[in-house]
């Protein structure tokens, strides 16, 4: 046993140093997409056929082609153009641009969900367009679309393990250069996957924190994230108890 923890100290800084690229391309990635995706949005969403048909072709093509084909080609592809980048630089590219198409949809789908008569309120209080936007609908949205971007984004952590095919010295290279160097593979990429889980399970851990601070106070999702099952009851109770009430 000792033996194996010794192991484990030997092999674990190397590890925890691909977990900090798999981290930074995760970050920069995140941002990326959330940019291309409400870019896309707003052009699918404009009704100018010059700006949603290329949007639309746009999500059409990233969904339908492999996310490691988008990443052999802008690494591998782009450079026949003349168009060279670092490894890094082209798999944050990569990942964004997949995840902005598939985001791109998700932000649509939620602002679709906001009633129009809550537009149509706003704009009547005398908002301007964005106002109502920024302030009435963006923040129903959000509340709407959170659980699916905690999922993307964890998503998107265990994702950049393809980036390590263009030599990315990220969580899952490391992992493959120290197995194929040690020969040790059953225990290295245990810790690999321990490493990946450990940021998972963190990453959707600060999603539901988010989700029970967005949630209206006073409602039964808000209730429901904290866990207030004696409100619940008593609320399931007090409908039950005053329903006959209302009916005589």
């Amino acid at each position: 046993m000792a033996e194996l923890w010794a192991e484990i100290l030997l092999y674990m800084p190397a590890l925890l140093r691909g977990a900090v690229w798999t981290l930074a391309l995760a970050a920069c990635s995140a941002v990326g997409a959330v940019t291309v995706g409400l870019l896309v949005c707003g052009a699918r969403m404009s009704g100018v056929t010059l700006l949603s048909a290329p949007a639309r072709g746009f999500i059409s093509l990233i969904r339908g082609t492999p996310l490691l084909l988008q990443i052999f080609y802008i690494y591998y592809g782009l450079p026949e153009l003349g168009i060279v980048m670092p490894a890094f630089v082209a798999g944050v590219l990569a990942l964004s641009l997949n995840f902005g198409a598939y985001l791109a949809e998700l932000f649509r789908g939620g602002i679709q969900a906001v009633d129009r008569g809550q537009r149509q309120a706003a704009l009547a209080l005398g908002l301007s367009p964005l106002q109502s936007f920024a302030l009435v609908v963006a923040p129903q949205a959000f509340r709407t679309i959170l659980p699916a971007l905690g999922n993307y984004a964890t998503v998107l952590v265990k994702e950049t393990s393809l980036v390590a095919t263009i030599s990315v010295l990220e969580l899952m290279r490391s992992g493959e250069l120290l197995a194929s160097a040690t020969f040790r593979v059953l225990l290295i990429y245990s810790l690999v996957a321990l490493i990946y889980y450990t940021i998972c399970t963190l990453i959707a851990r600060l999603f539901v924190t988010a989700e029970r601070r967005a949630a209206i106070p006073g409602s039964l999702a808000a209730e429901v994230m904290g866990g207030s099952k004696d409100a619940i009851l008593s609320r399931s109770l007090s409908t039950r108890s005053e329903a006959p009430a209302k009916s005589a």
